[in-house]
Order: C-alpha cells, then structure tokens, then sequence
C-alpha cells in the first residue's frame, strides 16, 4: 500500500508543477513589419497568454509615445492563449516616429480579487 502512496503522491506533484507553469507562461506581443509606413498594413500576434477563469479573454492593444498612448485594437484571446490582427497606422492620433505597442489583459488577484493588469509591449516605428 504504501508504494502506491508515494506514487499518487509523485503524480500529483508533477500536475501541481505543470499546472503551476502553465499558469505563470511568459505573454508576448510582436509585430511585423517593426517598422511600417503609414499607409501600410502591420500584422500584431501574441502568444502566452493565460487562458484561466480570473482572467478576461479580452485583449486591449495601444500604441503609445511620451505624449501619447491611441487605442488600436480590441481582441478575444483564443484557447490556445494566441491572438492576432492586422492595423493600417493611418490615424489622425498616430504620427511618425518610435512608437510602443502595448497589449493589456485584465485579470483579478487569486488571493483577494483586487485587479491585476498582464502586460507585454514591444517597439515599432512609424514612417
């Protein structure tokens, strides 16, 4: 009896840990071309995001410089904690130069249910 003890307790330790990694996945946001011209079109993807009950299935995507941050997209993350969408940056609010691509996802705190932002950004250029 006891070997089949230590064996479910084995087991179990190994979900807890693939549970636990799978939990704490690293998001990321990329964008290509990194460097665009206005009247083009740039592909954004991510990938890594958490796909859990606390956390909303909402992406928020901006673009921000010292002086500005302009809203650009809005997307469902898909199971698979991917996304992606395609932007022209012709935009009264986006000018040239280095620009922030910011993704946000809300999510709320495991412990006491305060807000919790998940964040990946990235640098582009606009010509």
């Amino acid at each position: 009896m006891r070997p089949l003890a230590a064996l479910t307790a084995v087991v179990l330790a190994g979900l807890a840990l693939t549970v636990s990694a799978t939990a704490q996945t690293n998001q990321s946001i990329t964008a290509s071309p990194k460097t665009v011209k206005r009247a083009d079109i740039q592909t954004v993807r991510g990938r890594g995001w958490p796909v859990i009950e606390f956390c909303s299935r909402t992406i928020r995507v901006a673009v921000r410089s010292p002086q500005n941050l302009v809203p650009i997209a809005q997307r469902r993350v898909r199971t698979n904690g991917r996304f992606s969408f395609r932007w022209i940056p012709k935009n009264k609010n986006v000018g040239k130069g280095q620009w922030r691509l910011v993704a946000r996802m809300r999510c709320e705190s495991g412990k006491d249910g305060s807000t919790i932002f998940v964040r990946a950004s990235t640098r582009i250029t606009i010509n």
